[in-house]
């Protein structure tokens, strides 16, 4: 007797990838920061920092540890310079690449062929950039950096912005959103999306309780399968993870 596998699929007019985690994972390199950080600054605690901080703006990290460093120039100049310093201890998440390329493909076909997708992060600008193209990913024209927002994750500043951006504001348009840190998940959540939670960094139930709605090692068993002109939706199907809500199972 066979017996019938669940596969997970849904469908969204947009797709909206944090970067750090996600894309990549910088989770050594940025560490490895904060204990460079630390060294000089007694009152810092970089374990601390690297336990509680992933997917916050590095400039509200050190504005809560170190407000006598918070200069935006000077915070910003720290970040670009972290691939170039620690970039050897970062490497892709697995998929990530191929599964940002495959909406990109889908995107040639939509109505106004334009990108549907975006990378929305709690990094700068120089930092972000710097590890898509480690990646081999050209930057998306809707790119939202620290710079563009006032209020970091877990507002949903950003992720609106992105949704804005490209289009599908509306509250009742698909919006999905990759994440792997909480602070990531909630501000997807709060952006009216679901939330594809990655556990580069958290564990399988962490994740899930962070309020993700489908929880994957990584994105290596994603695929792009369809573009629906009509309805303007990627069809995505996932046959591998450790939780999906059931509204998302299929039988295969």
């Amino acid at each position: 007797m066979t017996i019938a596998k669940q596969i997970a699929v849904f469908y969204c007019n947009v797709a909206l990838f944090d970067c750090d985690g996600t894309l990549v994972n910088s989770t050594g390199a940025i560490s490895e920061f904060w204990r460079e950080f630390g060294k000089t600054r007694p009152h810092v605690n970089p374990e601390e920092i690297i336990r509680t901080s992933h997917g916050c703006r590095t400039f509200d990290v050190i504005n809560k540890w170190s407000p006598e460093d918070a200069e935006v120039e000077q915070v910003t100049q720290w970040e670009s310079e972290i691939p170039d310093s620690f970039g050897q201890h970062a490497k892709a998440i697995p998929g990530s690449v191929e599964l940002v390329k495959q909406f990109d493909s889908y995107s040639s076909q939509t109505k106004d062929g334009k990108q549907k997708w975006a990378v929305v992060t709690s990094g700068t600008l120089p930092l972000a950039t710097k590890w898509l193209k480690l990646l081999t990913i050209e930057k998306p024209d809707v790119f939202i950096t620290a710079e563009k927002v006032t209020k970091g994750k877990p507002h949903p500043q950003g992720y609106l912005a992105a949704r804005e951006n490209l289009g599908f504001g509306d509250k009742r348009s698909k919006v999905v959103v990759f994440e792997d840190a909480p602070a990531g998940i909630e501000a997807g959540e709060k952006a009216g999306a679901m939330v594809v939670g990655i556990c580069s960094t958290y564990d399988p139930e962490k994740v899930r309780k962070a309020g993700a709605n489908i929880v994957v090692k990584d994105l290596t068993s994603f695929r792009v399968t369809d573009y629906n002109k009509e309805t303007e939706e990627f069809k995505v199907v996932v046959e591998d993870y450790f939780y999906a809500d059931p509204e998302f199972l299929e039988l295969v």
